[in-house]
């Protein structure tokens, strides 16, 4: 049994939360999450701590084992391991203390909270974190698990280096589509594209660390010929959203409201490019998965898993994106795209995910790093 610290354990959190379900699923998990404010769905952690999410006092909090006296004595009996998903929050001071109480082994998962970009903002408050608790955390883990040799790289968690494994997380195509998901035409349709145009796909969370509003500035100022841009995305940030809504139905590009589970693939089977621009993503699903589904990507260098997808042909789908600049050259690329030159980079992309992101690879590295015969 290992007990997983984690902020919240519910689809909100988008990848941090389905990373979650895989160790779930691959290990005998026990779930504590905290109680944050703005976020009122059920959890599906066995237990939620409520009140202050302030890591400090959570350290102080938690000093006492008796604390601790929510979790169950059968759960105890068995804890092999304390595993602490992201950082920052009251979660990951608990899960510290707890492994100092029981005296068993303590691994981190960043799932990219050590990247130096997450210290852009919000600065001293995080470095006072890091110098206090984040590094201390560190260096008592048996192991740092990453996800990409990139996300290793950046960390900037003391004895990353010496501690850091990668673990790369898994991807699957439902198994239970019908033949109306794939069906480009009556997707397209509803969205009011012909079969002839070419969509560029923008489909994450509409947030300004992935640079959506830059994307579609870019698009419409390169306008690459016959392509259209399909933007699809929750938001938490409602005047954000009131800003990428605004070029909708304009300039070739349309805006929709966010679509979830199975819906989600028949945007993915309409669209002929997907593309992510973001500043940061440690593993990004969303790229993972339109590349299972063979669906040709345009990924920044900011997106960890970016190394598989380099390829030594002249298919370019990794761009380093530091301005607009960049981004519209990027997009330029767009009009000298054959048909042909697209199925390639599909199938490329199809093979760099079952070569790398396996369920069966995952639960392996998975183990591996926690010492699982």
């Amino acid at each position: 049994m290992f007990i997983n610290f984690c902020m919240r354990q519910h689809p909100d959190f988008g990848g941090t939360y389905t990373a979650q379900v895989l160790f779930s699923r691959a290990i005998n998990c026990y779930f504590i999450d905290l109680q944050i404010s703005g976020f009122d769905s059920p959890s599906e952690a066995n237990y939620t701590i409520k009140g202050s999410i302030n890591p400090f006092l959570a350290y102080i909090k938690a000093s006492s084992f008796s604390f601790f006296e929510f979790i169950p004595d059968e759960v105890k009996k068995q804890i092999k391991g304390i595993i602490i998903h992201g950082s920052f929050l009251a979660h990951f001071s608990y899960g510290l203390q707890l492994s100092k109480h029981l005296q068993v082994p303590l691994y981190l998962v960043p799932h990219g909270t050590a990247d130096p970009y997450m210290f852009s903002y919000g600065k001293l408050k995080k470095l006072l974190w890091l110098n206090i608790l984040g590094n201390y955390a560190a260096r008592c883990s048996e192991k740092i698990i990453f996800t990409a040799k990139a996300e290793l790289e950046k960390s900037v968690f003391s004895f990353s280096r010496s501690k850091g494994v990668i673990c790369p997380l898994s991807v699957e195509i439902p198994h239970d589509l019908d033949d109306k998901t794939f069906n480009r035409k009556l997707v397209r349709q509803k969205l009011g594209f012909s079969e002839t145009d070419k969509i560029l796909l923008y489909f994450s969370k509409l947030d300004n660390g992935k640079r959506p509003l830059e994307t579609i500035q870019a698009f419409i100022k390169v306008r690459p010929k016959g392509w259209k841009l399909l933007v699809i995305g929750y938001y938490t940030d409602a005047n954000f959203y009131e800003q990428v809504k605004l070029y909708s139905n304009k300039d070739n590009v349309l805006v929709c409201p966010p679509v979830f589970g199975k819906e989600k693939w028949s945007y993915l089977a309409a669209s002929d490019l997907f593309v992510l621009f973001s500043h940061k993503e440690n593993f990004c699903f969303a790229a993972i998965e339109s590349a299972a589904f063979g669906l040709p990507i345009y990924i920044s260098k900011g997106v960890d898993t970016y190394t598989c997808f380099q390829s030594n042909t002249n298919l370019k789908m990794v761009f380093d994106i530091q301005s607009s600049i960049d981004i519209e050259l990027a997009l330029q690329s767009l009009s000298s795209l054959s048909d042909d030159e697209l199925q390639k980079m599909g199938s490329h992309c199809r093979n760099v995910v079952s070569q790398n992101f396996t369920y069966d690879n995952f639960a392996k590295c998975l183990h591996s790093a926690l010492e699982i015969v």
